[in-house]
């Protein structure tokens, strides 16, 4: 059967990547948004694509999505593709219901496929994939939070020369939701390690410290900062040529000059924000790196302004006592053979580049910058604790196999790689004498540090994106991250953004502490060095909450209740037991809340953790317990109760 539901849920790269990651600016305004119904088709906008045009979805501008006249019914549908493409739309749904959603769509090759995804209701991301060349109806059942009213639907062709096509969204209403089932303390399952490329992921030892830490501070900066047009993907949103973007990088007056940088700041920022950890961009994706790279095509702050803003930032974090993270993106927009790798099949661009053979050396020489760079960082500036790759997939496309052909990211160099690496950017495994690559380099250089999967290995860390609280289960199997900007609207400093309020933010962190997984949150310095006032703000609240609440968020673990999105979720760690409550909790204004099954364990106290003050609570037939007395509003936005345990919470 040529249906395959879920997956891989693509989305572990494409969709996570290029539709979260720019979510601020593909969200439909509000007025689009109309009141939820029964009938919920005809709340999305555009479902059938009988306008003629794109009205209602919007699309990457990239990625290829166009209206056809190669429709299932009607005079119209949409075409994704070629290559990989995606089109997306925010709806209102009823919260707390069933629904089933549906949709015509159909592949131009049998070898490709086209994806169908529902997220943002409040529960897991759920997709049906088809490789069908004929119009094949395809649909989704899934329940909505009780306290969400939004969807976001998606249509994907991931990769390959032909397209994809949709039509007929049909969103039906199958009525309330049933009632939370009663849970029992989860089973927590054993992870194994992975092995991917000849390197296993690194052991539960050395990764308690990112387990423990929880809360991390990202920090996105370069010469981007100075172009008030954009974000980090300005040149690429623009259409930007290399001289003139580097041209107004370099103007003294506007360009970037870190004239203000003072990383001692930062770090001092970081720690009264309750961050753990730091993880700043050494390049990103316009190859303009904060260090001192010897590639000659490197373009750096060494070159620019006599500057090593890396090592100045290594100093500072270490002086700090914070765990010490960087950033750094393999994909660079200066290569036209990023897009073009085997100088015979050039994948779009806004550029307008187009396939030429001399594209195979040129993505050689990008390769061996990156062979260079990357060599540098893990050698010159000491321990490094985490490093976040990003960026790994070729041509803004995922192709596994082509990415691993290519940037031979496991242990070893392909000795028969159409694109050898020179011997000057070579380290050889003493003994062997075998090329080391990427994750060869990591293990030989730095055999500690934690990194994620977004250079075409598996990965330590699993990265999820986007500016919406984190839904779905606890992930137990795999350490993971949640990233966030600050700044709404891109990861790069953008002049007078909005910021997401501290109360916010505090529902980020919270969401994902009960998932079991970390939040990196983004600020956005300018191109002096300077992080906005308003950002520094919401940290120094945020900083202020944790003072107080820091208990329940620090060492803990996700557990030992699965949590409910938008209403509840629990950390736990020895004999306590946190219960983490939110605004959408559906006897929010009751000031009770009642736990799932307690089982045989006795409870010897409950207070409530902001202020300490103990809370009474009673023993109900189905072993939960009611506690009452709850101020909700001395922490609206996540409240926090204690429960404290004659015993451990598990053996």
């Amino acid at each position: 059967m040529h249906i395959r539901r879920d997956r891989r849920l693509w989305a572990s790269k494409f969709r996570i990547y290029f539709c979260l990651y720019y979510i601020g600016s593909l969200l439909l305004p509000g007025a689009l948004l109309a009141q939820p119904a029964p009938d919920g088709t005809r709340f999305i906008v555009n479902a059938d694509f009988e306008s003629g045009d794109l009205a209602g979805w919007k699309h990457w501008k990239t990625k290829s999505a166009a209206i056809t006249s190669d429709a299932h019914s009607g005079e119209f549908a949409v075409k994704i593709g070629p290559e990989s493409g995606f089109c997306v739309q925010e709806t209102k749904v009823r919260s707390n219901s069933r629904y089933r959603i549906s949709a015509f769509v159909k592949v131009e090759s049998g070898a490709e496929e086209v994806q169908f995804m529902v997220s943002d209701f409040g529960g897991t991301a759920r997709s049906v994939s088809s490789a069908l060349t004929s119009y094949t109806q395809v649909s989704i059942d899934f329940e909505t939070a009780y306290s969400t009213e939004k969807l976001l639907i998606s249509f994907t062709h991931p990769s390959g020369k032909g397209s994809a096509y949709a039509d007929g969204v049909e969103l039906k209403y199958l009525g309330e939701a049933p009632e939370p089932k009663l849970q029992e303390f989860v089973q927590i399952p054993i992870r194994i390690q992975k092995e991917d490329g000849g390197v296993l992921q690194l052991p539960n030892g050395k990764m308690n410290w990112f387990q423990q830490d929880k809360f991390g501070m990202f920090i996105h900066w370069g010469v981007y900062a100075s172009m008030p047009e954009g974000n980090e993907w300005v040149r690429h949103q623009e259409k930007w040529g290399h001289e003139y973007y580097q041209r107004r990088a370099r103007d003294p007056e506007t360009g970037f000059t870190a004239a203000r940088y003072d990383p001692n700041e930062w770090a001092a920022l970081a720690k009264k924000a309750g961050m753990k950890y730091m993880v700043l961009t050494t390049r990103h994706h316009d190859g303009y790196a904060l260090f001192d790279s010897k590639h000659p095509s490197g373009w750096t702050s060494k070159k620019d302004l006599g500057r090593d803003l890396i090592r100045e930032y290594t100093v500072a974090v270490r002086a700090s006592g914070l765990r010490l993270g960087l950033y750094y993106s393999p994909m660079s927009w200066r290569y036209p053979g990023y897009y073009d790798v085997t100088g015979r099949d050039c994948k779009p661009n806004v550029w307008g580049y187009t396939t030429a053979a001399w594209h195979n050396a040129d993505a050689r020489d990008m390769k061996e910058e990156v062979y260079e760079q990357v060599t540098t960082i893990l050698k010159d500036y000491g321990n490094i604790d985490y490093m976040f790759w990003d960026g790994g997939w070729l041509g803004q496309i995922v192709n596994d196999s082509l990415e691993k052909a290519f940037w031979d990211p496991g242990r070893y160099q392909n000795p028969a790689s159409e694109w050898p690496v020179r011997e000057k950017y070579v380290t050889r495994e003493p003994g062997t004498g075998k090329p080391l690559g990427i994750m060869g380099l990591v293990r030989k250089l730095q055999p500690d540090l934690v990194v994620n999967e977004r250079f075409a290995w598996v990965g330590d860390v699993h990265a999820e994106e986007g500016g919406s609280a984190t839904s779905g289960d606890i992930r137990f199997l795999q350490y993971g991250e949640k990233c966030v900007s600050l700044q709404k609207g891109g990861w790069g400093y953008r002049p007078n953004r909005e910021v997401y309020p501290f109360e916010e933010v505090v529902v980020f962190l919270s969401n994902c502490v009960v998932r079991n997984i970390n939040l990196l949150l983004n600020v956005a310095p300018d191109r002096e060095g300077v992080i906005p006032k308003n950002q520094q703000d919401v940290l120094l609240k945020t900083g202020d909450w944790l003072s107080k609440m820091g208990k329940a968020i620090y060492g803990t673990t996700g557990g030992p209740w699965q949590p409910l999105f938008g209403e509840y979720g629990f950390t736990f760690r020895d004999n306590k037991i946190y219960c983490h409550i939110y605004k959408g909790y559906r006897a929010f204004s009751s000031g009770t809340f009642t736990t799932q099954s307690l089982g045989n364990k006795k409870v010897a106290k409950v207070v409530n953790l902001f202020d300490g003050k103990p809370l009474r609570w009673t023993k109900n037939t189905n072993r939960t317990i009611t506690i009452s007395g709850v101020d909700y509003s001395r922490s609206p936005a996540t409240t926090i109760l204690e429960i404290t345990l004659t015993e451990p919470v598990y053996p």
